[in-house]
């Protein structure tokens, strides 16, 4: 089935919506529909098919035009959209009026619906079989993402989950609200497309466009939404012209600007549509058309699922009804059909995470596009939310679920935004147009009905890390300002908020259960949000409000952190994981996210990497210093003369970016790394409390408030005399206020990475993963995230086995060997990555079993 789905992939993915068009309106080719263009198929099939010579692409070729393109059952007439059923009669199966996957062949089915899109596959597969029993259909609103038909797991399943990692905003169908949305408001969109066109292609593959190098995608998408018009005009049979200017030139603004001219005139008419045809809905009490091409005589069965969805999956079913039963007077439109759909498809590549890269700012870059089509205050932005949580709760059942949301820099803002998600989460936020508008008032939303139901819901506040930008290289400025310093102060304003929140005793504090810290690892450290954590994880209500608190039970704020998932080198994953434990006090009850340096299989990352690591000095200088210290503290003792070279690395890095940069009293002083690693100890602490180190004692700072009094990580380290000691003071001052030592940690160093090197990594990792066990820190697994950001490229490599294999494993040694640690498997974002907690459930055990 491999060779049948890279076809797919080539066909339905790869192939230029331009070129298709331009032979559409050339009147002398048969079409690509009938009959793929060969040269387009070899030029497209040798990236696909690396591992194949020429002659076993061109028998992939004769072998699609002699079966996959022909139907299933036996007709000889040629068409692409065969080679959909071919694949789609192993894969799927209908239950209940909906698709699901059957379990022997989920992976395969996760491998090409996440790069095409499920919608293209679900709506061919239910158009065929729909044609072959003579049967109507008007159920469209179908779970975003199909689950399996794996019985067993779904009744265990139906017992309940807890979803604990889950992005609210980065949850709900980004790609399927914005194609929605730009669809049906094509005026207005150049700003959006102009953010989008500014950052970086994400899935830069050979433009087969006539006569140019580029496509536009603003344009295409233009061109998407004229062809979507007409198409829907046929199905619906209203006569209808196509304007060939339009679509046949390519989509660059110097040959297409005719399209560019007539952008209000399609806007217009998609409006009347809307008006004319389309379904009203109840948001804000206001009626509002979100989508034409959902009816007016919409059955109410939709609402019961992502009723949003309904209209372009309807559009979608049609015409492959149209194409499956051979319509005569659609024939002629099914290239128009095709370039849609491609279209579509390359949209879709730059809000979905689809391409191959790893790393965490590949997805931040997806991340960051969530919101450029879905504007604020619209019935979009609430779809957004809803669909998030309705949806997820309606299809799956969720016990426990814990949503991320950002902070706010005041404690009205920060109510007020949380107020604002719970009226967008709302079972009637979106509302069938006969029903009662949404109930403002938060107490009588239906959604906090739900909060006493069987399942729970809360919040965990995630600040955001950001990349520090203060360094200017002026001594008398970087000499009074620590590093990350706008950072350090954005987070005590947020964090500010929160506990004033919890003070004034609104009903949305006691949703606030956790804290947070997300984004970019290489963006800031645990230490920039150490005193934050302690402020809000020892925080008490105030006492003077005794008498409330029979209303508002107060909650213990627990914490959880990202980390170990993006790192530079598995050692500097580990380090973050330890520098969580350590700043942020990370105890029994709290989790870590993600934790991939924790259990991935270090030689494997090592040799993913070439053994070849490019990487920060400052960054290399920290990773060594930690892991000598590692390899004392757990009494390893194993290659030692790869030991004496990192000491020796230690050395002429050390010289290189502190010793240089000291004034001249210190720099005869003997500063070895175990010294280093001492003053690495305290980062946890306030740096400005060791800005004179001479001075005082920095426990004898005067305490004006709670969170001045949350200065010193009194939790590590358990050596309270480090802070006397002058060396380590000095050590911990300069890398927070020596301009010269933060500069030259940027620069960058290639570490060669030796087979000594890995053993000890690998020995600490393990040990590390012990002491995890000890502590009792809950691990959050996302597989489909881990997969794509993370360097293994099966599930089957997923660390989560390294941390627990209870049930799993059957040799007695690897099960006494694993820690068993605590594991819970989520999302992460669920929109963005094309997932959902059922089928994390079933990817983590596809990956181990099939």
């Amino acid at each position: 089935m491999d060779n049948l789905r890279k076809s797919i992939e080539i066909i339905f993915g790869k192939t230029s919506p331009d070129k298709v068009l331009h032979d559409y309106f050339k009147n002398d080719t048969i079409g690509y529909t009938e009959d793929f263009n060969d040269k387009t198929y070899f030029e497209l099939a040798i990236s696909n098919f690396s591992n194949y010579s020429f002659n076993e692409i061109s028998n992939v070729k004769q072998k699609l035009n002699e079966d996959w393109l022909l139907d299933v059952y036996g007709d000889k007439s040629s068409s692409i959209f065969n080679i959909l059923i071919h694949f789609n009669k192993q894969v799927l199966t209908e239950i209940k009026n909906e698709p699901f996957v059957n379990y022997q062949h989920l992976l395969r089915w996760r491998s090409l619906s996440h790069k095409l899109g499920e919608d293209i596959f679900t709506t061919s597969y239910l158009a065929y079989m729909d044609i072959r029993s003579q049967r109507k259909r008007s159920l469209f609103a179908w779970r975003s993402i199909a689950f399996s038909t794996n019985v067993r797991l779904r009744g265990i399943l139906n017992q309940g989950m807890a979803e604990n990692h889950f992005h609210l905003k980065g949850s709900s169908p980004v790609f399927d609200l914005s194609w929605i949305y730009v669809m049906n408001n094509v005026s207005g969109q150049r700003n959006n497309f102009r953010d989008l066109k500014c950052d970086v292609k994400l899935n830069a593959h050979p433009n087969h466009s006539y006569g140019s190098d580029f496509a536009d995608i603003e344009l295409l998408v233009y061109k998407a939404a004229y062809i979507r018009k007409v198409l829907y005009k046929i199905i619906n049979r209203v006569p209808v012209a196509i304007n060939d200017q339009l679509l046949k030139y390519p989509s660059d603004s110097d040959k297409s600007y005719y399209l560019l001219l007539n952008i209000f005139s399609i806007h217009s008419e998609i409006t009347a549509l809307k008006e004319l045809n389309g379904y009203k809905f109840t948001h804000k009490e206001e009626k509002i058309v979100v989508d034409y091409a959902i009816p007016k005589n919409l059955h109410d069965e939709n609402f019961e699922g992502s009723v949003l969805l309904t209209g372009e999956r309807d559009l979608m079913y049609q015409c492959f009804r149209k194409v499956y039963s051979r319509d005569k007077t659609f024939k002629t439109f099914t290239e128009l059909f095709y370039s849609y759909i491609l279209i579509k498809n390359l949209f879709r590549e730059e809000l979905i995470q689809v391409n191959n890269n790893v790393g965490f700012t590949n997805f931040s870059k997806f991340q960051d596009r969530k919101d450029y089509f879905i504007p604020e205050n619209t019935i979009f932005e609430t779809a957004s939310i809803n669909m998030a949580v309705t949806d997820t709760l309606k299809f799956q059942k969720i016990s426990s679920f814990e949503t991320r949301i950002s902070p706010k820099t005041s404690s009205h803002e920060l109510d007020k935004n949380i107020s604002k998600i719970h009226k967008m989460m709302s079972l009637k936020a979106i509302s069938p147009y006969h029903c009662d508008p949404v109930v403002d008032t938060i107490l009588e939303n239906p959604f906090n009905n739900l909060l006493h139901q069987p399942f729970k819901t809360f919040h965990t506040i995630h600040f955001i890390k950001s990349v520090d930008n203060s360094v200017t290289n002026s001594e008398i400025i970087d000499s009074i300002r620590c590093r990350h310093s706008k950072l350090r102060i954005k987070v005590r304003v947020e964090a500010r908020a929160i506990v004033n929140l919890r003070n004034n005793f609104s009903l949305n504090s006691k949703l606030i259960r956790g804290i947070d810290a997300a984004s970019s690892e290489f963006a800031a450290r645990p230490e920039v949000f150490a005193q934050a954590f302690r402020y809000l994880k020892d925080h008490k209500l105030k006492g003077s409000n005794d008498g409330l608190k029979e209303n508002i039970k107060e909650h213990k704020i627990f914490s959880t952190y990202h980390c170990g998932e993006d790192f530079y080198d598995v050692v500097d994953g580990l380090r973050t994981i330890s520098e969580a434990i350590n700043f942020l006090s990370l105890s029994h009850g709290d989790r870590i996210g993600h934790a991939l340096a924790l259990g991935i299989n270090v030689e494997d990352y090592y040799t993913f990497k070439s053994k070849k690591l490019m990487l920060p000095k400052e960054i290399l200088l920290d990773n060594i210093v930690w892991l000598l210290a590692q390899i004392r503290k757990f009494g390893i003792d194993i290659c030692r003369s790869e030991i004496n070279k990192l000491e020796k690395l230690y050395d002429e890095l050390f010289r290189e970016l502190y010793l240089i940069n000291f004034d001249e009293r210190h720099q005869n002083g003997y500063y070895p790394h175990t010294l280093f690693y001492d003053a690495w100890k305290l980062r946890g602490d306030d740096p400005h409390l060791y800005e004179d180190i001479y001075a005082r004692q920095v426990d004898s700072v005067p305490i004006m408030s709670y969170w001045e009094r949350c200065r010193i990580n009194h939790f590590y380290p358990k050596n309270s005399n480090l802070r006397l000691d002058e060396k380590v003071k000095f050590l911990y001052r300069e890398y927070h206020f020596n301009s010269k030592i933060k500069i030259g940690g940027k620069k960058i160093k290639q570490f060669s990475v030796s087979e000594d090197y890995i053993k000890l990594v690998d020995e600490v990792q393990c040990h590390f993963q012990k002491k995890i066990k000890k502590l009792n820190i809950g691990i959050e697994c996302n597989p489909t995230s881990n997969f794509l950001i993370g360097t293994f490229k099966h599930y089957a490599k997923h660390p989560i086995l390294s941390f627990f294999n209870l049930g799993l494993a059957t040799r007695e040694s690897e099960i006494n060997d694993c820690p068993q640690l605590f594991v819970s498997i989520n999302t992460d974002d669920q929109g963005i990555f094309g997932t959902s907690l059922e089928n994390e459930t079933v990817d983590m055990i596809g990956g181990w079993c099939l």
